[in-house]
């Protein structure tokens, strides 16, 4: 069913209950020991702390937590309700020139937000996006759902084969900010130039507040790239990374190509070149199990993958491809077709999501390694994916 045929129809019930909510316990975790710590400042490690409370991490709350990717499949109307919400207080009239948002400026998102990840989703255009193939995601939306997916990958962990985590739109964006200047000078002061250890260190070590997990706690990193328009002032395709640290190698995967091309090797051969120098002065050898201490230029090997049809769809099949690959699947099982559904379902799951932390008071805290991440038990949500 089209998003533009349904969002005539009447809304049944209440559509914004309260969507379950339950009590968890406090669990013991610890702080990595991260060797960018200034000399002299108090850091205990992983040993020191194993009977120590942090004062953050996902412990802080006092409600069960939620994997957003049940909603849609405990509840069958869950989308039709979603899609009945997102045709309420739309704009009465005709639309100013330029004019973006199409819903009226006292909707009740506006007047109080959501909290998705960290942060407040105050328009409906947001869910309207994220779930109609007529519109490109944008930023907010991929960071969004790789952070669930994240979630997800700690809360089932018997599910995952592997441990991996993400990096956001952000660090794609910095990292092609300052490649330029690394093709110059490749060195360690090039590390310490500037804000390039400030920004790009703190996600190897789970420093950075919007990825919190360790590269050295894991097997695999997802990550989003944007490649720039020949102009460099529109976005013009996403496509999807996988560092492979074992290996040490990169898989891509794209949803227009799937043999390497000219504009795509050249922005992953960025990823290929600097990652290894990052890990190195990070001095990541001493800290992953399995890594060893070879800092070579990375492998890319571009995988087969399903192609999108529609010109709006990248975004939605970069979530999807990531979203098969963590739970070890073969993202050619997709279908195509199934793109529009997938991101109606996401967003519907998005929008219960919100409900449910808006109405339970429900406070995602920082995301930390080792925080909570073991038990299932507190989990309010099948343990099957």
């Amino acid at each position: 069913m089209d998003i533009d045929a349904t969002l005539t129809m009447e809304g049944e019930g209440n559509v914004e209950e309260e969507l379950g909510r339950g009590k968890r316990n406090k669990k013991l975790s610890w702080q990595l020991k991260s060797p960018f710590d200034k000399e002299g400042k108090a850091v205990s490690s992983k040993a020191d702390n194993q009977n120590t409370l942090k004062s953050s991490g996902w412990i802080k709350s006092t409600y069960t937590r939620r994997c957003i990717f049940h909603y849609a499949k405990e509840d069958e109307k869950l989308v039709k309700k979603f899609i009945v919400w997102l045709g309420k207080e739309k704009r009465r009239g005709r639309k100013k020139e330029g004019q973006i948002d199409l819903y009226a400026d006292d909707n009740s998102l506006r007047k109080k937000p959501y909290k998705l990840y960290h942060q407040k989703i105050s328009s409906k255009m947001f869910f309207l996006e994220l779930s109609d193939s007529k519109f490109v995601l944008d930023d907010k939306h991929i960071d969004i759902a790789l952070y669930y997916l994240r979630k997800k990958e700690c809360y089932h962990p018997r599910d995952h084969p592997f441990r991996c985590t993400t990096t956001d739109v952000l660090f794609d964006n910095y990292m092609e900010l300052v490649y330029k200047d690394f093709s110059e000078d490749a060195s360690d002061e090039f590390w310490c130039a500037g804000d390039n250890q400030l920004f790009l260190t703190p996600y190897v070590w789970g420093d950075n507040r919007r990825c919190g997990i360790a590269w050295t706690e894991v097997d695999k990193i997802f990550f989003p790239c944007r490649l720039p328009s020949e102009d460099d002032e529109a976005v013009t395709h996403f496509l999807l990374g996988v560092l492979d640290l074992n290996q040490k190698k990169i898989d891509v995967y794209d949803s227009i190509y799937s043999e390497p091309y000219e504009a795509g090797m050249n922005y992953m051969q960025m990823y290929a070149r600097m990652i290894p120098h990052l890990l190195k002065f990070s001095q990541f050898d001493k800290n992953h199990k399995s890594f060893g201490n070879v800092f070579n230029k990375f492998d890319i090997q571009w995988q087969r993958s399903p192609h999108q049809t529609g010109s709006t769809d990248c975004g939605a099949f970069l979530i999807k491809f990531a979203e098969l690959l963590m739970i070890g699947k073969d993202v050619q099982q997709f279908q195509p077709e199934d793109i529009k559904d997938f991101r109606k379902e996401l967003a519907a799951n998005l929008w219960a999501h919100g409900e449910w932390k808006r109405n339970s008071g429900y406070d995602t805290p920082p995301e930390n390694v080792g925080d909570d991440y073991e038990s299932e038990n507190e989990t309010f949500c099948p343990k099957e994916l």
